[in-house]
């Protein structure tokens, strides 16, 4: 995967590249690791590229339900991190691998820490049983005639929200409500029991 154009997922950062000496990320599409190469000497307004030399590279890790992998390296003294998303998620462990390899890294396999997504899962089953009581209490005001009406920024989008939700009605969130909530509990209890693997290499 060498001296490759490999696109990104991202929304920002079109292309990543990597050869023996440096790993490449541009905010601008590339058709050859050439021109890639080249814009690391004229980056400007046009074009922000992010140059990390192999060498500065102290890690490379992925958990296996995330779609990204992060490139922890030295800057100055300073460790930094750069988590980048390619955009064909298959590519990524051999990427990885192909990087670590340029270091002569170890690779090491680990259950990830239960807390972050346990937490991370928590909020969604806090919020859902509030945006229900939201969205039944206006579908519940549409019924005595009492119709929300969107203003301000993005009032277009609040607006349509507001419509479906009348459209739905109370019965209809509610029933969506508490399918959503059941759904979140049993990721929750899925992921606690079941935690993904963290792949290091170092």
């Amino acid at each position: 995967m060498k001296n490759q154009i490999i696109p990104l997922g991202e929304k920002n950062r079109k292309v990543f590249g990597y050869s023996d000496e440096q790993i490449i990320i541009s905010s601008k599409g590339h058709s050859s690791f050439d021109s890639l190469l080249a814009a690391t000497e004229k980056s400007g307004l046009l074009e922000s590229v992010t140059t990390i030399p192999v060498d500065s590279v102290q890690e490379i890790l992925f958990n296996e339900k995330e779609e990204t992998f992060t490139i922890k390296y030295d800057k100055n003294g300073k460790t930094k991190k750069d988590s980048v998303q390619l955009s064909d998620l298959d590519l990524r462990e051999s990427v990885v691998a192909d990087i670590a390899s340029l270091k002569q890294f170890s690779k090491s396999v680990v259950d990830e820490s239960k807390t972050q997504p346990l937490l991370l899962n928590l909020l969604g089953v806090i919020a859902i049983p509030f945006f229900t009581w939201v969205f039944r209490g206006m579908a519940l005001d549409a019924q005595h005639g009492e119709h929300y009406t969107a203003s301000g920024r993005r009032s277009g989008a609040k607006q349509l929200l507001a419509d479906a939700v009348e459209a739905i009605g109370p019965t209809g969130i509610t029933i969506i409500g508490v399918l959503g909530l059941l759904y979140m509990v049993y990721v929750t209890y899925r992921r606690y029991t079941n935690p993904a693997s963290e792949i290091k290499y170092s």
